[in-house]
């Protein structure tokens, strides 16, 4: 993984992009973009392909990538304020990846690199030795979320019959937020 304060760096920088119609990016996007920063800087994997709403990956893009989407069945978020203008919510993302190909045990390089992964996103919610929070804009990715639960990952195997020829992995990310629907930037 990169160095901590090169990737505090690059996630408060991962937020707006030059070409963005308005000065701050919607709160999902800039989350989205700072999850995609963090994860092309995993340890072992620095520098892969990170895609972000990409559902279909081409055979010839799948070799070493991670892809973020959201799950097809969003939760709805309680309302937090009245009339319902501020919502907690629990938003569910799923992280693919598809590492290099290993013939002799098809499975071990998604393991190996979920497990990566897995210590990478952890770097968002880890607290001080103390247990204090940090203040750092990795710590709940500059506040943008209120929580981060890295669900139990799943490995598949390569297949020529199902969604790929390379062994793959799933990990679900439940990311609380709160949204106010009066300003969807902030």
């Amino acid at each position: 993984m990169g160095d901590e304060a090169e990737i505090n760096a690059l996630i408060a920088a991962a937020a707006h992009r030059v070409g963005d119609p308005k000065p701050r990016a919607p709160k999902q996007l800039r989350i989205l973009r700072k999850l995609k920063v963090l994860l092309e800087a995993t340890s072992g994997y620095e520098g892969i392909k990170c895609w972000i709403g990409k559902s279909v990956i081409t055979a010839k893009e799948t070799a070493d990538t991670f892809s973020i989407l959201e799950a097809p069945r969003p939760l709805i978020g309680s309302p937090g304020a009245e009339q319902g203008v501020k919502r907690a919510e629990s938003w569910t993302l799923l992280v693919q990846g598809w590492p290099l190909d290993d013939p002799d045990e098809p499975s071990a390089p998604a393991y190996w690199m979920k497990a990566a992964v897995e210590r990478q996103l952890s770097l968002v919610i880890a607290e001080l030795p103390d247990g204090r929070q940090r203040s750092d804009p990795l710590y709940l990715l500059g506040r943008d979320i209120s929580s981060l639960t890295i669900g139990q990952g799943v490995v598949r195997p390569p297949s020529e019959e199902a969604a790929s020829r390379l062994a793959m992995f799933y990990l679900p990310l439940i990311v609380g937020l709160t949204t106010d629907v009066r300003d969807p930037y902030a």
